[in-house]
This record gives structure tokens, sequence and C-alpha cells, in this order.
């Protein structure tokens, strides 16, 4: 097929916005008009307005991807607006980032915006895929860059995994929530126990080198003895959790509340990952001492978690599967406009 794919090119967004999911669908035979926009706000429009396709550029492709939708809505609005956006002749799928009971982006104040711009809604959310009558598809992995084997030169285990230089850390944004969750878990860790926490981050006088900066990223998930994932603001898994499943590398995740409990069907307690009760802190230290001190058991299910990500989660599957949900919404739409004429 050929593919219309917008996003917001995002340093924060992760790899996938930085060449990830334009990669895996022409790994995958797709030809794909790469429309990406500077970030998630709107900026330097005049420009943008020049250089991303026309309608009728758009209309010549058998879908448009908008992916991270809630972001990329307001530069629809500035780039096309919406009266023009109309005229356009083909489908739009509208994949989102969050969950929408993220308390600082007031999503379900937008759905009526941003449903608007689409015809076709993944969420990765499984309680926002059944609010809002659309696809549950959780996030993928991508295995060419996330896997349990790097282009350096490090010593193996016995199922193919890296020594592990670190006992625990987390790699991602520190923002309130989790700066104060590790300041209260530190609390009751071993003093001699280091918990490491940082970004990944290659960088020459050209800029961020995307490349580097993901392949290093993917080598200290493999370093890592335990990731404790402190708790994110979206409640779902975020995408980061396939990434280090993949690495094979042991994963400690916060259960989510009831009305997105569900979201934890993807992985399996105690088999793929293990997961902790936020706010339960010393009961979180000593799950951690635990897997520290029991390596094989840790590692077995580092292993099933591995397996799991690369036999059903990598991103072609998930791709591949919103793609074939969107071609059979499209058809189902197709056969009722023919059944009312």
């Amino acid at each position: 097929m050929k593919i219309a794919l917008f996003y917001p090119h995002n340093l924060l967004a992760g790899w996938y916005a930085q060449g990830g999911y334009v990669n895996t669908l022409e790994r995958m035979g797709h030809t794909v008009l790469n429309a990406w926009v500077p970030g998630n706000q709107p900026n330097n429009i005049e420009k943008w307005q020049k250089e991303r396709p026309t309608i009728e550029e758009l209309s010549t492709c058998d879908l448009v991807l908008s992916m991270y939708h809630e972001y990329m809505t307001p530069w629809y609005n500035e780039i096309y607006g919406f009266e023009n956006w109309q005229k356009l002749r083909t489908t739009v799928v509208a994949r989102f980032d969050e969950s929408f009971d993220r308390p600082d982006l007031l999503l379900g104040r937008r759905w009526e915006e941003m449903r608007r711009w689409a015809q076709v809604f993944s969420f990765p959310a499984a309680q926002d895929a059944q609010k809002y009558h659309g696809q549950w598809e959780p996030f993928g992995a991508d295995t060419t860059m996330f896997n349990a084997f790097g282009k350096e030169d490090l010593e193996i285990s016995n199922f193919g995994l890296p020594v592990r230089k670190y006992d625990i850390g987390f790699i991602g944004s520190p923002y309130a929530i989790r700066k104060d969750y590790l300041a209260r878990l530190g609390e009751h860790l071993p003093d001699e126990l280091t918990f490491r926490w940082g970004q990944c981050l290659v960088q020459d006088i050209e800029g961020l080198r995307v490349q580097e900066s993901t392949e290093l990223m993917a080598k200290n998930y493999r370093e890592l003895k335990i990731f404790f994932c402190l708790p994110p603001m979206s409640k779902l898994i975020v995408a980061k959790i396939p990434d280090i499943l993949a690495c094979g590398t042991f994963v400690m995740y916060p259960k989510l509340p009831w009305h997105a409990r569900e979201n934890m069907c993807q992985f399996e307690d105690k088999k793929h990952l293990v997961y902790y009760d936020p706010g339960y802190i010393s009961q979180n230290a000593e799950q951690v001492k635990y897997y520290l001190e029991h390596e094989a058991e840790r590692e077995q299910i580092a292993k099933q978690g591995y397996q799991h990500v690369h036999e059903s989660y990598t991103l072609e599957k998930m791709l591949g599967r919103i793609l074939d949900y969107a071609l059979k919404q499209m058809g189902s739409a197709q056969a009722v406009e023919v059944g009312a004429t």
C-alpha cells in the first residue's frame, strides 16, 4: 500500500517518532509518504504548509496514518484547515499514543475535536478503545533496534543476553511523580544499592544522533538486572516496556487501576514481567531485593518476556493489526454505502 504517515518528530516521543514507524512500514513492503512535523506544538506554519503534502497528494494514498493523533490535530488545523481536510478522498486512521485518563492532557475534553480529523481509531489503552468504540492495540517493539544482541561486543550469558552491569535502574523522562516515587523507594532500599536513572543521548556538532542514541539506550536496557518502571502518567502499558522486554531484561511495572486493569493482559504477572502495587513502597523494595537475590527466577521471567514480545508484540505485528483493522472498517463502511444506494 501507499501510506501517508504523519507524526511529530520529537525526541521525547521515542524512537518511533524518529524513524521507527517509517522504517518498519517500509520493511513491511509499503510505500511511505513521510509527512512528519517538527514537534508537538505547531510552529513556523508557512514553511510547513509549503513542505507537507497537499490534499491532492494525500488523496493518491491508500491510507493516511495519523500517529500520535492527539498531538497531530492542531497541526492539521494550522496546515490544512478543517474545510480543506474534508476534501481528502482517503481514509484517515488515527493512532493515539497516550491514554485519555492522563490528567495533564485533558484528552477526553478534546475527543469531539480530535475525532473529526479521522474515520478509524486505534488506541493503546483498552479502556479508551471500549469507551470510544475503536481498536485496542497495545504497543509493539521494533526488534531490529531492541533485541538481546547489540552491535557492541559483549559477553553473552546462557540464553543470549549480555552480562548485567547494573542492579536496578530506569531510563525515561524525570517528571515529578517519578522523582517523588524514587525518593520514597530509595528510603527502603539497601544503602549499597545504586538506582541508576537517566536518559541516553548521543550528540555532535550537527545535533542529536538519533540512531546512536537509541542503540545506546537498548544497550543500557540489556545491562540492567531490573528495569523498575517508575509510574507513568498514562494508565496503560507504555511503549518502552515491549522494547525493554525485547532486549531480554527483567521488568517491574506498576499495577494499573481497576478501570485500566485489562491492559495488564498483554503481559502475565511473574511470567513475562512482575507487577508491583504503586504506593506500597516497603513492599516494592522487598520485591526488588527478592529478585536481585533470586537470579535464576528473575532471568527465567526475563527470557519468557523476551520470547513473548518477539512472538506476539513486534512493531511489524502491531502495525499490521492496525492496517488490517483499518481495511476491515473501510470495507464495512463501503458495504453500508452500497446498501444505502
